[in-house]
């Protein structure tokens, strides 16, 4: 049984992640403006009466548009999340194949492959503050060094520049004969794969809906919500201010939804947890090199045994 099954009720009233606090505004005013047409009408003011304005915009029409709203956004998100997860795996892949194929033969050389491996990690952070417009940050300067560090804080493209870096080591080490013609192809396909990531998900932050489409929904949005009391009023007195608001809440909802995910890389509460993912490719790559350490130091202390035997 999954959470939501589980926890319905305690979901249906967590306020964290909802949009109740971005569309606030328009619920109140829309109830404002039931109760002034209300308190109108009930003072004999009949002509705020208007059931003829049900036909204004019909419901069929605004539903599809913000269906069509909420889908591309949705499609949006969705595509952010399956980027996330690729560089998630295209990192690992990229981490394993190479420590496995890059030889140790000094303490010097596994040392600046745990650093180059480490950048791996700090591809994905560094393309998660590039895409939130942010600067080095604490978990990506934790996974660099001081010189990188100063160098990542003036460039223009930081996961660019990551991979640059990586792209270099391996064609230092395929200059050196350490990897053959193979092992070097196959590693830079998966740092391609990194690249590709970072294009796609530059593609969708820099395509956002358009705009005309959104201030036509929002018009007709207000609109609908506004002629809503003058529908019901009649038939409902009192009853229309709540009536009126929770409509409105209904429909600003949904068009507050489609836009607060429509940039799946933010720190909203529904935006892609990009600090988590992060910090898991970073501990799988940590947990990779320790491993192997250990494995190593196995090996030395058993070379030094049979030595001594």
């Amino acid at each position: 049984m999954n959470f939501e099954r589980k926890n319905w009720f305690q979901l249906a009233l967590n306020l964290r992640g909802s949009v109740i606090q971005d569309i606030k505004p328009q619920v109140l005013l829309t109830m404002v403006i039931a109760l002034i047409i209300t308190i109108a009408y009930k003072h004999s003011y009949s002509g705020f009466s208007q059931p003829i304005l049900a036909g204004l915009i019909p419901g069929i029409v605004l539903g599809l548009l913000l269906v069509f709203r909420t889908n591309t956004a949705y499609e949006r998100f969705w595509e952010g999340w399956q980027i996330a997860g690729m560089t998630i795996f295209t990192g690992r892949n990229l981490s394993r194949q190479m420590w496995l194929t890059i030889p140790e033969k000094t303490l010097e050389s596994r040392e600046e492959k745990v650093a180059y491996l480490r950048l791996i990690a700090a591809f994905f952070i560094a393309m998660k503050q590039h895409l939130r417009h942010d600067g080095v940050d604490e978990q990506l300067k934790s996974v660099v060094s001081s010189e990188q560090c100063l160098k990542l804080q003036y460039a223009t493209n930081m996961p660019l520049k990551v991979t640059q870096w990586i792209g270099g080591y391996l064609t230092k080490q395929y200059a050196q004969q350490q990897i053959d013609s193979i092992q070097f192809s196959a590693l830079n396909r998966l740092l391609d794969q990194l690249v590709e990531c970072l294009s796609r998900c530059e593609r969708i932050l820099a395509a956002p809906m358009p705009y005309a489409y959104s201030i036509h929904l929002r018009h007709l949005l207000i609109l609908y919500c506004f002629a809503l009391p003058f529908q019901m009023v009649k038939d409902l007195q009192w009853w229309t201010i709540p009536v009126a608001g929770v409509v409105a809440f209904a429909l600003f909802g949904i068009e507050a939804i489609g836009l607060e995910i429509e940039n799946p890389f933010g720190c909203d509460a529904n935006d892609i947890p990009l600090d988590k993912l992060c910090q898991k490719l970073s501990n799988d790559i940590e947990e990779l090199i320790a491993i192997n350490l250990d494995i190593r130091e196995t090996q030395i202390n058993s070379s030094d045994a049979d030595q001594d035997i």
